[in-house]
């Protein structure tokens, strides 16, 4: 008996050993991921690499079974070094959602970072495999055929199908349970839960599984009716300040405060000159924010597609990227279609990258509501600088379309997203006066050397220079605001509501932690790293107003609608106005992290950061806040998935809100 076990595990070593190595090699990822050299729930992958095994059962040859299993090993290795990478990269996980941007993933791609630890690691798996395998198996046993053995093998298989059925049955990949159980979870992230491999293949059944456009039954209907209309706007004193205005939105690509302000006490490695010179090289910024509302404390944290939606709807679902998934779906409360349906208001959008980036040429007319979508192509740029690694002019983009975005004869809504302050942040021709000017004041030089401060401090070098750039579009847009002149005779600047706003951090090259000095949360100040500019510019408003109050991206289409004085129903919106007494909480789709400007955690039982002033009552107000987010979030998803305002319910939707603001 000991002898027929021992020739058995002699016959199935490769086999053996392949099950043993894809193991370690997704347990090492798990590790250099999350820091847990284990996975809750193993089943998934298990069941996964049993099939694997299963089916080389099926395979006579050793030397042809040593050539499949290397395969698969190496299919394995590469899926989880991937999968790292995007984590390391971005602090997100593979989910199904992704393969909707495998089309601009090229153009999103900020850096490509290796993990050393896990390459190694599972580089020495993949060797020893390679290496044992090529030694022995032409000494090994050969595996007999016949009908006993084919009985045998094809119940294995069909045993381990039945468990990976099983499997998928017993998985919930229903993203739309009670979020506000996340609020409480313990595991830090789903590689922990269900390992790199196993996430990957829960997510691809849950894609797979998913359904779009469902109709509701009477029930789910009428709870999602009562969600919608549950609750009404309040009103603040700054209510009604742009009744009636037209709207200029920017969304300024990774701006930060320190691309044109010094503070050493904050941003240790920026500027260390003077007031006046910054003043001197970025005289539109500086105008702007001497003459707004600023929000010192705003915060974001999500990529460029995620923040452009929530400054315009208001929200975000979590299962899906909403450009790609639901570009045809009625979105009755973006500002675009509100103005639409209030007041006949044209609302268009203008960004000076590609067409089909993002998916913005179907989404932003189709879902969002804007009349048009005009990018790059129809911006009259050379096309040569895409070849020679250019980025277009933000200020080029206003003045080649300044007809369209401030029109004389209407009133507008005009949405801009700009890119020249997108990393890479490398040498470029057509920013060469900006790097002359620094170079004027000795700021900011190129510093020589690969280590990572000196890489970091060239690349804020030209970020810096970009912002420059960015500085000659807002003097392009006030200039076209105070010479153009509506039917009355009136500059367009006495009635139009201009809002300013970074849509994340500058996490390209690490500027923004050496800018800061930032690196990790035991960092005293560590959530300083996601405070960014938000400046809003009522009228030809003179003197600047601060508002100290936490908020974040959520907050800005509130704001908006409470400036203009338009009533909403809040329960649609993630955020509040920012001269609203009640708080917002950030919660980031993204990184999948709530934040204030105090805390950072992943669930009230997992927290990242927790500033010294923090108490308990504090946390149960986040605890709160953290709770009624979830739940606007839970049946956000609902309303994506079921395209809710399609129809007559869009029809109903505004009307009350005709009825709401008595027009």
């Amino acid at each position: 008996m000991k002898d027929k076990i021992i020739y058995t595990i002699k016959k199935q070593s490769l086999i053996i050993l392949f099950i043993v190595l894809a193991l370690l090699i997704d347990l090492t990822g798990v590790c250099v991921t999350s820091g847990k050299f284990y996975i809750r729930y193993p089943a998934m992958y298990i069941s996964v690499i049993g099939l694997i095994a299963a089916v080389a059962l099926f395979i006579s040859s050793q030397k042809a079974r040593f050539v499949s299993l290397s395969v698969a090993l190496s299919v394995i290795y590469l899926l989880d070094a991937v999968f790292i990478v995007i984590y390391d990269m971005t602090g997100t996980m593979f989910e199904f959602s992704m393969l909707s941007l495998k089309h601009d993933a090229m153009n999103i791609v900020e850096s490509v970072p290796i993990n050393f630890a896990f390459s190694f690691v599972s580089l020495f798996l993949l060797t020893s495999y390679f290496i044992f395998g090529s030694y022995v198996h032409a000494k090994l046993p050969v595996p007999e055929k016949g009908r006993k053995r084919l009985v045998i093998q094809s119940s294995v298989l069909a045993a381990i199908l039945l468990a990976h059925a099983l499997t998928i049955g017993f998985t919930d990949f229903s993203k739309a349970r009670a979020l506000v159980d996340k609020i409480y979870e313990s595991s830090e992230n789903a590689y922990v839960d269900y390992g790199i491999i196993g996430n990957f293949t829960t997510e691809m059944y849950g894609g797979l599984f998913a359904t779009r456009n469902v109709p509701l039954d009477e029930e789910e209907a009428q709870d999602l009716n009562d969600f919608v209309y549950g609750q009404t706007s309040v009103t603040t004193d700054y209510t009604g300040a742009a009744e009636g205005y037209n709207v200029v939105t920017v969304l300024c690509e990774s701006f930060e405060w320190f691309s044109f302000m010094a503070d050493i006490s904050k941003y240790p490695n920026a500027f260390n000159c003077s007031e006046e010179i910054l003043r001197e090289l970025y005289p539109n910024l500086y105008e702007f924010y001497d003459n707004s509302i600023v929000a010192n404390n705003f915060h974001a944290l999500e990529k460029t597609d995620i923040s452009e939606n929530l400054s315009i709807i208001g929200n975000y679902p979590l299962e899906a990227f909403i450009n790609y998934a639901y570009p045809e779906n009625t979105l009755s409360y973006s500002l675009p279609n509100i103005l639409k349906n209030l007041y006949g208001v044209s609302s268009n959008s203008f960004h000076d990258g590609t067409n089909t980036f993002y998916n913005r040429n179907v989404h932003h007319v189709n879902a969002l509501g804007f009349d048009s979508f005009t990018s790059a192509e129809a911006m009259g740029f050379d096309n040569e600088l895409k070849r020679l690694g250019e980025t277009n002019r933000d200020g080029e983009m206003i003045r080649n379309c300044a007809d369209a975005m401030f029109p004389t004869d209407r009133r507008f809504n005009t949405y801009i997203t700009t890119i020249s302050m997108h990393g890479q942040y490398t040498y470029r021709e057509n920013f060469a006066q900006y790097y002359d000017k620094l170079d004027e004041y000795g700021l900011l030089p190129v510093q020589e050397g690969l280590n990572s401060d000196s890489q970091a401090a060239t690349a804020l070098r030209y970020y810096c220079a970009a912002a420059m750039e960015l500085d000659d579009a807002v003097g392009e847009i006030m200039s076209q605001l105070r010479t153009r002149k509506s039917t009355d005779g009136t500059p367009l600047i006495e009635n139009t509501l201009v809002v300013l706003f970074g849509d994340h951090y500058s996490y390209y090259q690490q500027v923004t932690n050496y800018a800061k000095n930032i690196y990790n949360s035991k960092t005293e100040n560590y959530t300083e790293l996601y405070r960014i500019p938000l400046m809003i510019k009522v009228g030809d408003m003179s003197g600047q107003t601060v508002v100290d109050k936490f908020c974040c991206t959520a907050d800005i289409l509130p704001t908006i609608l409470d400036l203009l004085g338009i009533k909403y129903y809040s329960n649609l919106y993630y955020g509040h106005s920012i001269f609203d007494s009640e708080e917002s909480i950030l919660y980031s789709r993204a990184y999948d992290k709530f934040i204030t400007d105090k805390v950072v955690f992943v669930s009230i039982n997992k927290t990242i950061y927790s500033d010294p002033d923090v108490d308990e009552v504090y946390m149960a107000e986040i605890e709160q806040r953290a709770r009624e987010i979830m739940f606007k979030t839970e049946n956000v998803m609902k309303i994506f998935k079921h395209d809710f305002f399609a129809g007559t319910e869009g029809d109903e939707f505004n009307l009350k809100m005709r009825e709401l603001n008595h027009l």
